[in-house]
């Protein structure tokens, strides 16, 4: 597969008060054309800045970010889309749905007349969303079709990246799981690439076939969801896991998450996570590790993953 998102050492901290947080802190990633990847973790450990950065609504002090073999600088691509957790204010209350999706179309000064209303009923459709709809206001749509919207708007530019933070935590079970399965028919049908920021393991579960872990704004796990999920080499993964439901009611638990995030103005010496890891030992606490190979195509940044 051709290589679509490469992501080399970036940094991003940012000023509260009288603190540097440290958002994201050296984090090197890559993304294949068509991949769908999900970037989990607590919050506050970076994965919606790291996705912001991506997007170009951020600007990284440090490091690059290359899409399609290019180093993005200062700059948001089309190519590149992002939609927000909060669709509601994402969607300006003042516009119609039919204005709201179009809207990329007026900036961008593609199509017109018949054409771009044939764009915005394909997209439309593509999103499972009826055509009554186009002439109603926000308020008057449901959480799920705010969501659908806010994703069609996404869509009318033809990207070939989606990033898409929380998509389904403010929508019902239904509502959510319909979303999900629309992600899964674009990716098939278009063969489109997102990256799915979330907290719940479930939904990357369901929808993406790699994952990355953030922990302190470090990525300290990445791999295939089977080999991840199945067999986790950095506790904190572990911790996760086992503070969701498992599929398999005989499948052993593991202690839910200890202790409290690290303040990301004041990081630890070592592994930032061994102030919470039972297994933590001398090394953990001075040498940070790297990313230590745990199988094929599988890394995880714990000292403990290299001696196995």
């Amino acid at each position: 597969m051709n290589e679509l998102l490469k992501i080399k050492n970036v940094v991003f901290h940012y000023t509260s008060g009288k603190k540097q947080i440290r958002a994201v802190d050296g984090v090197s990633l890559t993304l294949p054309e068509g991949e769908a990847l999900g970037l989990v973790g607590e919050s506050g450990s970076g994965k919606s800045t790291l996705g912001k950065l991506i997007a170009g609504l951020l600007q990284p002090q440090r490091g690059q970010i290359y899409f399609a073999g290019e180093q993005i600088e200062g700059k948001m691509l089309t190519s590149i889309q992002y939609v927000f957790q909060n669709s509601t204010a994402a969607l300006n209350p003042r516009m119609r749905v039919k204005k709201l999706i179009e809207e990329g179309l007026h900036i961008q000064r593609k199509y017109h007349g018949r054409q771009r209303k044939h764009r915005v009923l394909m997209v439309l459709k593509s999103v499972g969303l009826p055509e009554t709809l186009l002439e109603r206001f926000p308020h008057e749509l449901s959480g799920g079709q705010k969501q659908r919207v806010a994703l069609a708007r996404t869509l009318i530019v033809e990207p070939r990246l989606l990033i898409l933070d929380e998509p389904v935590s403010s929508l019902d079970v239904t509502a959510g799981a319909r979303l999900l399965a629309l992600l899964k028919n674009l990716r098939k049908e278009k063969n489109l690439s997102y990256i799915l920021i979330s907290h719940d393991l479930a939904v990357v579960r369901q929808v993406c076939n790699s994952v990355a872990v953030m922990y302190a704004g470090k990525i300290v796990e990445t791999g295939s969801v089977e080999k991840v999920f199945a067999s986790p080499g950095h506790y904190y993964t572990k911790m996760l896991l086992a503070a969701h439901p498992s599929p398999d009611p005989a499948q052993r638990r593991l202690p839910k998450i200890l202790g409290e995030p690290v303040d990301p103005s004041r990081m630890p010496t070592g592994c930032r996570f061994h102030p919470r890891c039972p297994q933590a030992t001398s090394v953990c606490r001075r040498l940070p590790p790297a990313l230590f190979m745990v199988s094929a195509d599988h890394f995880a940044a714990c000292h403990l993953a290299k001696s196995q």
